[in-house]
């Protein structure tokens, strides 16, 4: 399958959440307002690091290796997933208590008041849940069961589309932030009997940690971990910034825009993580690395011009649509902020090959530098332009990033093709 039809079936999966996130979107900005989407924005950072490491991190490595085994060598293929499996049971397990211990904490660190300590409770107890799950996804991503994958996530989107209305329309903040650990967590009873289904007669579980994989998983643990830390971090000090230097509404309607970047982005970045992830694993060859990166920015760049052009015409109607009239401040956002995205997946398409070939300390590097430069071009620009400086350093971060990518990898690929030539 190529990235042409994985975009093509991404699409459909993205479709249905793009669906379903309209009405979500408008059922919480309806209910709670701009001050309660910038504390959804919070605790789904939050959300992001405890689920992150509470799997171990080991997401991408376990579809990059139950890739590259997939057909080839089954035995390792099966040593991958039951060390990753009982990886995740212990993981899940240590941060799971450890968040149900701080959860007075948690909740005051990241929603400013101790009332919603019971939603970090919730997540601690169903932490294992949601990492499974997560897991499990990756496996069928590394087996390139592309169709079942989006299958699930369609699936996904139902689920939490009734959900999260419901609850939050009961319960207002309450009731959304409870949602977004319920679903996470009950999405097991959908992707669990798919898997058993799929994998009962070429998989057999043993309860066995292999040392040679754990090392070879870790690296992409500590990668994984890196990045969502940095990047949810900054998030969450980038909100708090604007909450004690502006206001909690208008750290809600940056929140606003970053979700609908995160949305029309997600065609590309769902079919970067099902096709991308496992294609760049397999190739050995600069030649043939270089060809299926141009051929990503084939697809990748028209999608983004062309979608974010129509988004900045429509970001009135968007606007309308999407939350209420309380969010109109945030239409002077849009121009810089769809410009950043441009940039963001013009780098990612390259930045994937560090996660794809375990280019650990190069990817780590990287994600802590711009993490620290993003906030700090904030907090300038802010000072300096108000609202839309977030939108501004956004932009100029990814600028640089891509310039910095661009540069790390003439030399480690497209100079190593003559070498590969001449061999």
């Amino acid at each position: 399958m190529n990235l042409a039809k994985t975009v093509f079936l991404s699409s459909l999966s993205t479709g249905m959440k793009f669906l379903s996130s309209l009405v979500i979107n408008k059922v919480i900005a309806i209910y709670i307002g701009p001050a309660g989407i910038a504390l959804i924005g919070q605790f789904q950072n939050f959300l992001g690091i405890v689920t992150t490491i509470g799997n171990g991190a080991i997401n991408s490595g376990v579809t990059k290796y139950v890739a590259e085994y997939n057909g080839v060598d089954d035995t390792k293929k099966n040593e991958v997933i039951n060390t990753a499996m009982l990886m995740t049971f212990i993981f899940s397990l240590v941060i799971g208590a450890i968040t149900f211990a701080a959860s007075s904490y948690y909740s005051q660190m990241i929603l400013h008041t101790r009332e919603y300590h019971f939603i970090f409770k919730l997540l601690g107890i169903t932490l294992i849940l949601i990492s499974f799950n997560s897991i499990l996804l990756s496996i069928i991503n590394g087996l390139k069961e592309i169709k079942l994958f989006i299958m699930i996530n369609i699936l996904s989107s139902i689920f939490s589309l009734i959900i999260t209305s419901v609850l939050t329309i009961i319960f207002g903040l309450s009731g959304a932030l409870l949602a977004l650990v319920i679903v996470q967590s009950m999405i097991l009873l959908i992707t669990l009997p798919l898997v058993i289904r799929k994998m009962k007669d070429s998989f057999q579980l043993h309860i066995k940690i292999d040392q040679f994989h754990i090392r070879k998983l870790m690296a992409f643990s500590l990668m994984a971990i890196v990045a969502v830390i940095a990047s949810s971090l900054t998030q969450i000090m980038i909100r708090n910034f604007l909450i004690k230097t502006l206001s909690i509404e208008q750290a809600g309607y940056v929140q606003s825009v970053w979700m609908i970047s995160m949305m029309y982005l997600l065609v590309l970045t769902t079919a970067f993580s099902t096709y991308y992830l496992p294609r760049l694993s397999e190739l050995v060859h600069s030649y043939d690395l270089r060809k299926e990166i141009l051929s990503g920015y084939k697809i990748t760049i028209p999608f983004v011009i062309v979608t974010a052009f129509c988004i900045y015409l429509l970001r009135d109607q968007i606007i309308s649509i999407l939350f209420t009239p309380e969010f109109s401040e945030m239409r002077s956002l849009f121009a810089f902020q769809l410009m950043g995205d441009f940039l963001k997946m013009a780098s990612w398409t390259l930045a994937y090959l560090m996660i794809a070939k375990a280019m650990t300390k190069l990817y780590i590097l990287t994600e802590i530098i711009f993490s620290l430069s993003f906030y700090g071009f904030t907090i300038l620009f802010v000072q300096q332009n108000g609202l839309e400086g977030v939108t501004h350093a956004y932009a100029l971060n990814y600028f640089l990033y891509l310039i910095t990518i661009l540069i790390i990898f003439r030399d480690v690929i497209f100079n190593k093709e003559k070498k590969d030539d001449s061999m």
